[in-house]
């Protein structure tokens, strides 16, 4: 993919030596040095940082739901039976099964 972006970063001197030190031992040149970083802690975040993540989220819900709130395949049948639940009391019923006969 081509790089049409540009972006300017400044740094202190002792910081920049410091990179030019890891390129060179690493063979790849700052920038190179910069995207990969960018792409290990922004663009493509850690599993163990998604799992940190799913974890919290799941602390906040069980706070507020008083107990605990299952596995995240659970959740995910929780929140679909919600909606489910939630077209049949909007919708009503009759019109949920014309629609799925469709």
């Amino acid at each position: 993919m081509a790089k049409d972006k540009r972006v300017e970063v400044l740094f202190e001197p002792s910081e920049y030596k410091r990179l030019e030190a890891v390129a060179r031992q690493k063979g790849k040149s700052v920038g190179h040095l910069i995207r990969e970083a960018v792409a290990h802690y922004v663009v493509r975040p850690s599993e163990e940082l998604r799992e940190a993540a799913w974890r919290d989220i799941l602390a906040m819900a069980e706070e507020r739901a008083g107990g605990p709130m299952g596995s995240p395949e659970e959740v995910k049948e929780e929140i679909l039976r919600a909606y489910d639940e939630d077209d049949e009391r909007v919708y009503g019923k009759d019109w949920i099964e014309r629609f799925e006969a469709d």
